[in-house]
């Protein structure tokens, strides 16, 4: 599903980039934060508080910039770190230092923590997450109201932060949802029906932002595409309905097969593809006669024996979408009349 998420998903690849110079800036802000708060009477939450932000921050960007895979972490552990410092400095006030204004200026950054969390999370967890966190800060103003110490500018003050906060979450819900609808309505147009893989449609799309990387960066890129041999006869010979289950069979066979960040395709019929971004010809020929024993050890009664025919073809940089899938096609044509159940490269 990742990759698909990548194509489709704008704010996926998006988050990343976003966070490399949202991290050191706020590892800045709250050295700043730290350095100005010395001057006045630094409460015990900033003393411990700001200097851990500060150095996590700066540890989380260069993590981030060094191992970009470690973003479904890193991001989740940034979110934490403000939402841990924004209820510490809010429990503070609210137990045993109350505002004379009411509420902090700390109380305004606290929608960023609902915001964030449905950056990073999926809808139905930031909700959670951000009742539960809405819900702590109701207990904690109870508590701070059984101490007797709020004064009317207090209550006007929390009555107004809780109600402009539920508005926040119940809005950000809304819009969340709307945008996973669109989401689910992409996916379906870029999925067959029939196996669950993703269609040519998708392939095209995906092939545009892979050449795009084989012509910037250089790195490798291989296309497989396979046909089932005498597949007609099949659905001659046991009905449609013998014939689509052979169908998911394969389906099933090449994604147990392929790693997370290839991608398998039905093309049509019982032509399919498999992409595979960082693999060259080598591996992408051991890989597809893998797949030939794996389909040759297929069994899906009534159907016999299956087997299957394969082309081959790595990127080059002047290659396009449609080159490319010509190149592998030329190649599966080319197995098909040297015996079939073999793989050619193109």
């Amino acid at each position: 599903m990742r990759p698909t998420l990548e194509l489709l998903d704008p704010l996926h690849p998006l988050r990343r980039r976003t966070a490399l110079w949202l991290l050191p800036l706020g590892g800045v802000l709250a050295l700043v934060a730290l350095g100005t708060s010395l001057a006045t009477r630094l409460d015990p939450v900033d003393r411990v508080l700001l200097p851990l932000l500060a150095v996590g921050f700066f540890g989380l960007a260069l993590v981030l910039w060094r191992l970009p895979r470690a973003a479904s972490w890193v991001l989740p552990a940034a979110h934490a770190l403000v939402a841990l410092y924004l209820l510490s400095t809010l429990a503070y006030q609210l137990l045993f230092r109350p505002n004379p204004m009411g509420l902090s200026p700390a109380a305004f950054w606290v929608p960023f923590v609902y915001f964030s969390g449905f950056l990073f999370f999926q809808s139905q967890r930031a909700v959670r997450l951000a009742l539960l966190y809405l819900g702590l800060l109701l207990f904690l103003s109870l508590l701070g109201g059984l101490r007797g110490h709020f004064q009317p500018a207090h209550l006007n003050a929390l009555a107004q932060f809780f109600g402009a906060n539920l508005a926040y979450v119940g809005l950000l819900y809304m819009l969340v949802r709307i945008k996973e609808g669109y989401m689910e309505a992409q996916l379906d147009a870029y999925t067959d029906f029939l196996t669950g893989l993703r269609n040519r449609r998708y392939l095209e799309l995906a092939l545009e932002r892979e050449l795009f990387r084989v012509q910037r960066y250089g790195r490798p890129l291989s296309l497989v595409v396979l046909d089932l041999d005498g597949f007609k006869a099949v659905n001659d010979t046991h009905g449609h309905e013998a014939g689509d289950r052979v169908l998911k069979a394969l389906a099933t066979c090449l994604e147990g097969h392929i790693r997370q960040s290839d991608r398998a395709v039905r093309l049509g019929g019982e032509e399919f593809a498999v992409l595979l971004p960082e693999t060259d010809l080598a591996h992408a020929l051991a890989l597809s006669e893998r797949l030939r024993q794996a389909v040759a050890r297929l069994k899906v009664p009534p159907a016999g024996p299956l087997t299957a025919s394969f082309g081959v073809a790595q990127a080059s940089p002047t290659d396009s979408p449609l080159s490319l899938l010509k190149r592998a096609d030329e190649a599966l044509y080319r197995a098909k009349r040297q015996g079939k159940n073999r793989v050619e490269v193109g």
